[in-house]
C-alpha cells in the first residue's frame, strides 16, 4: 500500500475516533470504494491498529503518524482560509494536496505564521506541535499585545492570534505578518500602525490580537549615568 494511501485510511480514523465510531461498519462506511479486508489487516501489520473486536484502535505509532497527518490538514486549511482568502467549500482537495508534502520544518513555519491556532476553520481541533508547546514557556513575558506598545516605538511582530478570517486577510494584505517591523503611529482617535509604506487605521481589539516581540531594556549597570540610572529606577518625575 502507498504512503498516501495509508495516510488517508489513519486520517479516516481519527476521524472516526473524534466522533467514537471507530469500528469496523464506520471505518467501512467512511472509505467506501476504496475499503477491502487487506486494509486492516496491512494497517495491523504496519502496527498502526489493533483490533478489540469490532472497535479499531489506534496504537501509538498510528496515533502519532495520525496527529501528524491532522495537523498538517488542518493548518493547511486555515493557511488557505486565512491568508489566501479561499471560500471553505474550495480547500478540501488543496488541503488534502498539502498534507502529503509539507515538511515537518514547513509545517512549523505555517504554524507560527498563523499564530499558533487551535481550530481549524471546520471547528476541528488542530493538534499542538513543538512550536505550539515553545510558544506557551518562552513567549509568555517575551510577547506582548501590539496595543499595549507606546507610540512611535518600532517592534518586530511575532505572531497573530485571530479567528477572524477577514483580519486576518486585511493584515496580510498590509504586509503585517510574523517577522514584520510596524510601529504605533497614534492611538487617538484611532489606533493607527505603520508597516512599511503604509499607515493603516485598526481597531483596538484587533491590535490586541497582533503580539509583538517586547524590547528588553538596558540594564542599569555601574556604568551607567547616574541621572540615567535614576530615570530608569523611579520613572518620570523622579
Amino acid at each position: 500500500m502507498e504512503r498516501q494511501d495509508i495516510d488517508e485510511h489513519l486520517e479516516t480514523l481519527w476521524h472516526l475516533l473524534e466522533n467514537n465510531e471507530s469500528d469496523i461498519h464506520n471505518f467501512r462506511s467512511h472509505t467506501k470504494g476504496t475499503f477491502d479486508e487487506a486494509i486492516v489487516k496491512i494497517l495491523t501489520d504496519d502496527g498502526y491498529i489493533t483490533l478489540e473486536g469490532d472497535t479499531i484502535v489506534l496504537t501509538d505509532r498510528g496515533f502519532a503518524r495520525a496527529e501528524q497527518i491532522m495537523r498538517r490538514h488542518r493548518l493547511a486549511e486555515r493557511l488557505l482560509t486565512d491568508v489566501l482568502g479561499m471560500q471553505l467549500g474550495d480547500i478540501e482537495v488543496a488541503a488534502c494536496e498539502f498534507e502529503h508534502i509539507l515538511a515537518p520544518e514547513l509545517t512549523e513555519s505555517i504554524c507560527t505564521l498563523l499564530g499558533h491556532p487551535r481550530e481549524c476553520p471546520h471547528g476541528g481541533r488542530i493538534p499542538e506541535g513543538e512550536c505550539c508547546r515553545q510558544v506557551r514557556t518562552t513567549l509568555s513575558s517575551a510577547v506582548i499585545p501590539l496595543s499595549e506598545v507606546d507610540v512611535g516605538e518600532a517592534v518586530k511582530v511575532a505572531y497573530i492570534n485571530t479567528r477572524s478570517n477577514s483580519r486576518m486577510h486585511k493584515l496580510s494584505h498590509f504586509g503585517v505578518l510574523p517577522g514584520s517591523s510596524v510601529s504605533v503611529h497614534q492611538r487617538y482617535p484611532s489606533f493607527v500602525i505603520t508597516c512599511g509604506d503604509h499607515q493603516i487605521a485598526i481597531e483596538e481589539d484587533i491590535a490586541r490580537e497582533v503580539y509583538v516581540w517586547q524590547k528588553e531594556k538596558p540594564p542599569v549597570t555601574d556604568s551607567t549615568p547616574k541621572q540615567q540610572r535614576k530615570r530608569w529606577r523611579f520613572g518620570k518625575g523622579s
